[in-house]
C-alpha cells in the first residue's frame, strides 16, 4: 500500500493538472497573407559553339569468322507419318481418315471429279462460277444468315472448283461438329443458288478479269494456257467477260444437280474424329436422301502448242514485265521424281537458287525469280519465270535461257553444295507439310489425286537422301528441254531496253538508236538463237493479233 501511495504522489508531482485557457480571438473576415512576387528567371547562358568531332568515313562491316561460311542446317526433326484409314461408306463415298486428337479441331474436304475441264465451249468459267455460288448459303439461310451461323460456331464451310476437281470443305471445333455438319450437308444438297448472289458473283468476276488484263503477272497466267495447250483444249481457252456473261443461273442449278453426288466422291478427314463418329455423320439422317453417282469427266484432248517460239503481250506503260520459259515435263509418278525435284530446286526453287541469284542478287533486275514443275494427273508444266524491271526485260529473258541451258546441257552441273542444300531443305521442311489440318488434308488429297500410295511419305526422307549428282544431271537433261520450250514476255512493247556489258548495264542500241522491247524480240526471233518459230504477238486473252 505504501509503495502504491508513493507512486501516485510521484506521478502527480510530475504531471500537474491542466488548466483551461480561452482560445485566441478570431477575426470575422480574415485576409490571406500577401504572396511575394516570383523571382525573375535567370538569364539564359550564351549558346556554346558546336564542334563536329566525328568525321564521315566509309562503312565498315564486321569480319567475324562465322560470317565466312553459310550456316549449317539444323538437325532433322523426328517425324512420324500420321496413320490414315480408308473407309468405304454406305452411300458410295470413299473416306480417308487421319485421327489426331491433340487439339479439339477437325477438318474435312469432300471432293468430286469435274471442274473446269468439263466447261462447255463458250461458257468457260462455268465450274468455278457455279461452285462459288454453291458456297453462298442454303435454301434455308441466305448468305448473311449463313455466314452469321458459321461465325457463331467459329466454323467455316466453302466450295471450290479446280481444273479437274471440285468440292466442299469445312473446319470446326470438336464441340460444334454436329451443328457445322448440318450446315455443310445443306450446302451440298440444297444450296441457295439465288439470283442476286449469282448476279453479284458474275459482276465481281467480270471486273476481276478486267483488272487482270492490266497486270503483267496476271496476263502471263491468262495466256500460258492458250500457248501451251492450243485453242482446241479447254485449258487453252481462258475465261473472259463474254464467257462469264453467257452463263445463266439455270446453268448453275443444272451443274449442281449433275456433279454433286456421293457415289464416286472422296472424303478426306483430319483431326479430332473417329470412324464411328464419321459414319454417324456421313451415313446419318442429314444425308439420308442424298444419292447418285458422280458422272465420268469428259476425256481430255492432247495439248497442241500454239505455233511460235517467242510470244509477246503488250501492256502499254507497264512498269514491270514478266518473262518466262515454259514447256511440258514428266508426270508426278515418274521414277525420277526425287531427282527432278532437287534439280528444279537448284535451278529456281528458293532464294539461293541459280535463277534468283542471277536476276536478283547479281543483276538487280528482279525481286525474285523462280523455276519448277507444276503437276496434274497426266503431265507437268515446267516454267522458269520472273517479274523484272521494264528496261531489263530483254536481258532477263537471255539470262533465264542461259541458266536453263547451262543446267540442261551439263555446262554447269549441279554442285554437291547445291544438291545438299536442297536435299536438307526438302527433308527439314517435311514435318511442316503435316503441321495443320488443312495442310495434312492437302497432302493426302494429293497422294490420292496422283495415284500414289498413302504411305508415300514414310520413305520420303530416305529417298531424298539417296539423290546423287549424276542422277540430278540426268533429270536436267531429260526434262528441261529448252529446245522445245516457248518464251513468254508480257510488258510495254515500246519501252527501251538495256543490255549487260561486263558488270554494268548500257542502253541497247542499233545503228546508234535505242531499241524497244518489240524490236529486240523481233531481232532475237529472226536470229534463231532461241529456236525456230518466230515472234507472235498476242492480246490479254491469248488471241493472236498479228
Amino acid at each position: 500500500m505504501r509503495t502504491r501511495a508513493l507512486l501516485l504522489i510521484a506521478i502527480a508531482s510530475c504531471c500537474p493538472p491542466k488548466t483551461k485557457t480561452a482560445p485566441p480571438p478570431v477575426a470575422e473576415n480574415p485576409m490571406p497573407a500577401p504572396t511575394p512576387p516570383p523571382a525573375p528567371p535567370p538569364a539564359p547562358e550564351p549558346p556554346k559553339p558546336v564542334t563536329q568531332t566525328a568525321q564521315p568515313q566509309e562503312l565498315a562491316f564486321p569480319d567475324e569468322d562465322f560470317r565466312k561460311a553459310q550456316p549449317a542446317p539444323g538437325p532433322e526433326r523426328p517425324f512420324h507419318l500420321p496413320h490414315v484409314q480408308t473407309i468405304k461408306l454406305k452411300n458410295g463415298i470413299t473416306a480417308y481418315l487421319v485421327e489426331q486428337h491433340t487439339l479439339p479441331i477437325v477438318s474435312w474436304d469432300l471432293t468430286f471429279d469435274g471442274g473446269s475441264l468439263a466447261d462447255p465451249q463458250g461458257k468457260e468459267g462455268l465450274a468455278s462460277q457455279c461452285m462459288s455460288l454453291v458456297g453462298e448459303g442454303t435454301q434455308k439461310l441466305d448468305k448473311i444468315a449463313f455466314s452469321e451461323a458459321l461465325a457463331d460456331l467459329a466454323s467455316s464451310v466453302s466450295a471450290y472448283a479446280g481444273d479437274d476437281l471440285q468440292g466442299v470443305g469445312a473446319s470446326t471445333l470438336t464441340k460444334h461438329v454436329d451443328e457445322t455438319f448440318a450446315l455443310f450437308a445443306d450446302v451440298v444438297q440444297t444450296p441457295g443458288l439465288r439470283a442476286d448472289d449469282f448476279d453479284r458473283l458474275t459482276k465481281r468476276r467480270i471486273e476481276s478479269i478486267k483488272q487482270q488484263k492490266g497486270a503483267p503477272g496476271s496476263v502471263a497466267g491468262r495466256v500460258s494456257g492458250p500457248i501451251l495447250y492450243g485453242p482446241k483444249h479447254r485449258l487453252g481457252r481462258p475465261v473472259t467477260e463474254a464467257t462469264l456473261g453467257a452463263i445463266t443461273l439455270d446453268d448453275c442449278k443444272a451443274y449442281h444437280a449433275k456433279w454433286l453426288h456421293p457415289r464416286g466422291a472422296r472424303l478426306f478427314v483430319f483431326g479430332d474424329m473417329t470412324e464411328e463418329k464419321l459414319r454417324g455423320l456421313f451415313e446419318g439422317s442429314a444425308l439420308a436422301g442424298w444419292a447418285g453417282s458422280v458422272p465420268t469427266a469428259p476425256a481430255e484432248p492432247a495439248p497442241h502448242m500454239l505455233a511460235g517460239r517467242i510470244f509477246l503481250v503488250d501492256i502499254p506503260g507497264a512498269q514491270q514485265s514478266v518473262v518466262a520459259l515454259m514447256g511440258f515435263g514428266p508426270p508426278r509418278n515418274a521414277n525420277d521424281y526425287m531427282q527432278t525435284m532437287i534439280m528444279s530446286s537448284v535451278l529456281g526453287g528458293g532464294f539461293a537458287s541459280r535463277i534468283n541469284m542471277n536476276l536478283r542478287e547479281d543483276k538487280g533486275y528482279s525481286y525474285g525469280a523462280r523455276a519448277g514443275f507444276a503437276y496434274d494427273r497426266k503431265r507437268s508444266v515446267f516454267s522458269a519465270t520472273a517479274q523484272v524491271r521494264t528496261d531489263s526485260t530483254y536481258q532477263s529473258l537471255l539470262e533465264i535461257d542461259k541458266e536453263v541451258n547451262a543446267l540442261a546441257a551439263g555446262g554447269t552441273p549441279a554442285t554437291d553444295v547445291e544438291i545438299d542444300r536442297e536435299k536438307q531443305g526438302a527433308i527439314l521442311g517435311l514435318p511442316a507439310k503435316f503441321a495443320t489440318g488443312s495442310s495434312a488434308l492437302q497432302m493426302y488429297r494429293s497422294l490420292v489425286y496422283y495415284g500414289l500410295p498413302l504411305d508415300y511419305y514414310a520413305s520420303y526422307v530416305d529417298k531424298v537422301k539417296k539423290v546423287a549428282g549424276k542422277a540430278v544431271g540426268s533429270a536436267a537433261k531429260a526434262h528441261l528441254k529448252p529446245g522445245e520450250a516457248v518464251y513468254v514476255v508480257v510488258g510495254d512493247a515500246n519501252a527501251t531496253m538495256i543490255v549487260r556489258d561486263g558488270k554494268t548495264d548500257k542502253p541497247l542500241e542499233k545503228d546508234g538508236k535505242p531499241v524497244t522491247l518489240r524490236a529486240a524480240l523481233t531481232d532475237l526471233a529472226a536470229s534463231g538463237k532461241l529456236g525456230k518459230g518466230g515472234l507472235v504477238v498476242l492480246d490479254a486473252d491469248g488471241q493472236v493479233t498479228k
